[in-house]
């Protein structure tokens, strides 16, 4: 009996390669996910149907973009290197963002494109630790940029990345009337979470940007598929409401660091205008 439920093969996917250019063009999407353009209308389509083609290509630019557009053996040596020096330059920095948010999109892709609608386990383990090592070297903690870069050091290697790209790999995509069915699905917990925002926790916060995150990325790999201004409208809306919510965030994951406030615990009032763009989206998306 194998000690692996998977053979290293199976990480792989079979599929078309996509220029360079889509390849880049999406990339450009997501380093603007978070970019406010607080004159874009809302525009009136915010919840788009995808055809089956469109939600194969999405998820399968998403794979590609990973697969092709990070150097796992540069950024190992850029981990160990940021790991056992403590620091970053803002060159090592700007490369370490930039392979993470890769990264990132796939987790959205998988919970976005697939029938399991959800983060891969590892894959979602793993980005929460890049995560982590990044604002342990942001905010100068040697202690855990040492332990986080060592670990991720050695789930990036080859004997072990596998484990992290097989599901990637075999999970399948949904079809239009499942996807629909989730973003409405998550529409409603937004609509729930929302209610909060006048008395809310650093934790609960998150999960609502979350939500935000995850459909910015969606729009961005549809609106690399199938190119639209309505698509771009809606992108700059949502990435509107995340790049406030990230500003508003740093500052809480900051107090958590200096123990000044209890991230789950500790309750606030949202910033202004958080809640209004958010209510604007939900009252526009069909039920």
């Amino acid at each position: 009996m194998p000690i692996f439920p998977f053979r290293p093969s199976a990480s792989r996917r079979s599929t078309p390669a996509f220029p360079q250019k889509m390849l880049d063009t999406v990339f450009e999407h997501v380093l603007l996910d978070d970019v406010p353009h607080p004159d874009t209308p809302l525009p009136e389509d915010v919840l788009p149907a995808c055809e089956k083609t469109e939600i194969r290509d999405g998820y399968n630019l998403c794979w590609q973009l990973l697969e092709h557009g990070v150097d796992r053996k540069a950024f190992r040596r850029l981990i160990l290197k940021i790991a056992l020096s403590g620091t970053a330059s803002k060159d090592e920095q700007l490369a370490f963002k930039y392979a993470r948010a890769k990264f990132k999109h796939m987790r959205f892709a998988c919970a976005n494109f697939t029938r399991q609608h959800r983060y891969p386990l590892l894959l979602h383990v793993v980005t929460i630790i890049m995560g982590n090592m990044q604002d342990a070297f942001k905010n100068h903690q040697r202690r855990a940029t040492l332990i986080n870069g060592l670990i991720l050091w050695v789930v990036l290697s080859p004997v072990y990345y596998w484990l992290i790209a097989a599901p990637i790999a075999l999970w399948k995509e949904d079809s239009t009337a499942g996807i629909i069915a989730y973003q409405k699905k998550e529409n409603a917990r937004l609509a729930k979470l929302i209610r909060t925002l006048d008395a809310t926790t650093g934790h609960e916060f998150h999960v609502m940007r979350k939500i935000i995150s995850r459909r910015v990325a969606f729009n961005d790999t549809l609106r690399t598929i199938r190119p639209s201004r309505g698509l771009d409208q809606l992108s700059e809306y949502l990435a509107t409401i995340n790049g406030m919510m990230g500003d508003f965030h740093d500052g809480l994951i900051e107090k958590k660091l200096e123990g000044t406030q209890d991230y789950r615990r500790d309750r606030f009032q949202s910033p202004e205008g958080i809640p209004q763009r958010i209510r604007a989206f939900l009252e526009r998306s069909p039920h």
